[in-house]
């Protein structure tokens, strides 16, 4: 038996290729089968719906939280930002308070020692001033305390006992002499006379400073 073979020869017609044998033809599946599954069951309808609403909260959330995240990164640069520039901040205020601290205390030091300095001359000016007539010293010097808190001996020598009750009452009335009380007192042959030799404790004190006058050591315009 004779096969015919036709032929095209035509200009612009379509060669038969041949096909080659073994490749499989990809195709999409179809839900026909799940469409008519839909169709006809409410429940699958309400599980489907319900699925895809979970879906597209998912995706919402995961959205939100990233930008919620981005957003609290944010925030922390600026706060961690922050927190260097105020622990600058802090670290300079406390180096200014330290120094300041420092110059207080130096400042008190010096104040106490300019104090105490004129303690003795304070002392000796006001003895000399309440000393009376006839009344002179043989000693004066520092029994016990410290700085400005000082007890004092005073020995001397008067004529009369007048004359060393006088010299007392003038001391209690110095504002830089308090507590003045007469420790001993005797009377000795001193040549051809007969005086009385005492001893008396005092104490210094620092008086208000209204009471205290001081001056400049070089006058304005000098």
């Amino acid at each position: 038996m004779l096969a015919l073979i036709e032929m095209n020869l035509l200009p612009g017609g379509r060669r038969g290729v041949a096909r080659p044998k073994g490749r499989r033809k990809l195709s999409l599946p179809k839900f026909a089968g799940l469409r008519d599954m839909i169709k006809g069951d409410p429940w699958v309808i309400g599980v489907v719906a319900v699925a895809g609403a979970a879906a597209a909260h998912l995706l919402l959330t995961f959205f939100s939280q990233s930008v919620t995240l981005n957003r609290l990164n944010d925030e922390l640069e600026v706060q961690r930002q922050d927190s260097i520039r105020y622990a600058e901040s802090i670290a300079a205020a406390d180096s200014l308070e330290a120094r300041r601290d420092t110059l207080q205390a130096k400042t008190q030091i010096i104040r106490e020692i300019d104090q105490d300095r004129f303690v003795w001359a304070h002392i000796m000016d006001d003895v000399s001033q309440a000393l009376p007539d006839y009344t002179w010293l043989t000693s004066l010097r520092q029994t016990a305390g410290v700085g400005s808190d000082i007890e004092f001996r005073i020995d001397g020598l008067t004529g009369a006992t007048q004359a060393l009750t006088r010299f007392m009452r003038n001391l209690e009335e110095s504002p830089f002499v308090r507590d003045v009380r007469l420790v001993s007192q005797e009377q000795i042959q001193q040549g051809q006379r007969l005086v009385h030799n005492f001893v008396l404790l005092a104490r210094y004190q620092l008086p208000d400073s209204s009471v205290i006058i001081t001056e400049p050591i070089i006058l304005a315009g000098e």
